[in-house]
């Protein structure tokens, strides 16, 4: 293969820029000072102290000559410079471990700036006022069984007499809605028209209402009601639904200006949808993947997060990614409310052996001790983190300890409208998620 000649990537651009503000200006100068990533991914920092004119420029030299098209110009200013004051705000900023091409390591003070995938930029939210518990149902890939898990258990949980709402977020493969209904039960709209319609219509209490169905009762009482992606009108207009979903991702712009992202329409449909219903729990089918949209469940519900993956290279090839990005939020994190403890990785279409199970742990707990855990031996932790946040390998109350669900053919083709019943019955269930439902339940304080 051969070797690229020494071009700076992307990638590049943050160790670089590390080493040379160390070596110019001293450890600890992303202590005091911040670095700038613009939409375009250009990097300038911005003094936030009183630079030495000599330093400045030599550091401003330094940049340009290493960082080549990933430089602004100039490379170092001030907020006042680039007459934009919130870069003086010191709680705006995020952190990043980085490792320098020098074998030196620290942590840099960070703004990003995206057009696309901004969402995943902001902090963690906190829980949605007024709202359940929301428990977010995500995988990297599809085929994994997600949306069955979320099913199963929302039928499970309505048979304990619990009134549980599930919304459908995959808007490009909707799932869950034609599981349980069919075609004439569908509600006018699903989730889909909400986020076309809000900040250009106006969002009536009947809208809402026409976006649910209940899809189960039980005698106890309890019930599963579900939002799908799409309803009965995108099933007669077919043609406007790529339409649809092109625009439900644009931000809108409120009364005073200010823009609403995709996060913020997700938090605005649960807090709708729970206005006038009582619901005990609210379940959320995520988007597969990394999409930019994945933020607002992932980052903005304050929920509680179930990652499925099977055991392949490509799930924990893909959690890297996602566990390395997460990581980035870890200085948001406080005492017992830490976002961390909201997080938990199932073990989907696991083989019912004690060595699958084992290598499945072994492998998610070194990705999160990698990413997420802190150290518990004494080193220093990154500015701005509290109490350490760590687990045993054993210890199956941790994030990385595994909830199995059990690879089953009898779900292969799973079909809860069968005419008998037959695939909502416990007795077709618990073999398979009898594990994965005690723990939710347990979890749910159920």
């Amino acid at each position: 293969m051969a070797i690229e000649e020494s071009v700076i990537r992307y990638d590049d651009v943050l160790p670089l820029t590390l080493q040379i503000a160390t070596t110019v200006c001293g450890e600890g100068f992303f202590a005091r000072n911040v670095l700038l990533r613009d939409t375009e991914g250009y990097i300038t920092i911005v003094l936030r102290e009183e630079l030495d004119p000599v330093c400045k420029n030599n550091l401003s030299t330094q940049l340009t000559e290493a960082l080549g098209a990933y430089a602004t110009t100039p490379p170092v200013v001030t907020p006042d410079d680039i007459f934009d004051a919130s870069l003086a705000d010191a709680t705006l900023d995020k952190f990043e471990f980085v490792v320098c091409p020098n074998g030196y390591q620290d942590y840099i003070r960070y703004v990003e700036r995206r057009i696309v995938g901004g969402d995943w930029v902001r902090d963690i939210q906190q829980p949605i006022p007024g709202a359940p518990k929301v428990v977010v149902f995500s995988s990297l890939k599809g085929g994994v069984g997600r949306s069955t898990a979320l099913s199963v258990s929302a039928v499970h949980l309505a048979r304990m007499g619990k009134s549980v709402l599930a919304i459908d977020l995959d808007l490009e493969a909707p799932g869950i809605g034609g599981m349980f209904l069919g075609r004439s039960e569908l509600p006018s709209y699903g989730a889909l028209d909400f986020y076309v319609e809000f900040g250009r219509t106006e969002i009536t209490p009947n809208f809402m209402s026409e976006m649910c169905r209940v899809a189960f009762e039980d005698p106890s009482g309890g019930s599963f009601t579900i939002v799908p992606a799409t309803g009965l009108k995108s099933q007669h207009s077919p043609q406007n639904v790529l339409g649809k979903i092109s625009r439900a991702y644009l931000e809108v712009i409120n009364a005073d200006g200010q823009p609403i992202s995709f996060l913020d329409k997700t938090r605005e449909l649960i807090s709708e949808l729970c206005k006038n219903n009582n619901y005990d729990v609210i379940f959320v089918d995520a988007r597969a993947g990394l999409n930019e949209s994945t933020a607002a469940t992932i980052q903005g519900l304050g929920a509680d997060v179930l990652f499925f993956g099977v055991d392949t290279p490509q799930t924990w090839d893909g959690y890297t990614y996602f566990l390395a990005h997460l990581a980035r939020h870890k200085t948001e994190a406080v005492s017992l409310e830490d976002w961390r403890y909201k997080l938990k990785i199932v073990h989907a279409k696991a083989l019912d052996s004690e060595e699958s199970m084992r290598q499945f742990r072994d492998r998610s707990w070194e990705l999160f001790s990698s990413y997420l855990y802190d150290a518990l031996d004494g080193e220093e932790a990154a500015e701005g983190l509290t109490e350490a946040f760590g687990f045993d390998l054993d210890d199956s109350t941790a994030p990385h300890y595994a909830w199995p669900i059990l690879i089953s053919e009898k779900f292969f083709e799973y079909n809860p409208l069968d005419e008998n019943g037959l695939q909502n019955s416990e007795e077709f269930v618990l073999p398979v998620f009898g594990a994965f439902l005690e723990q939710l339940c347990e979890r749910l304080g159920y």
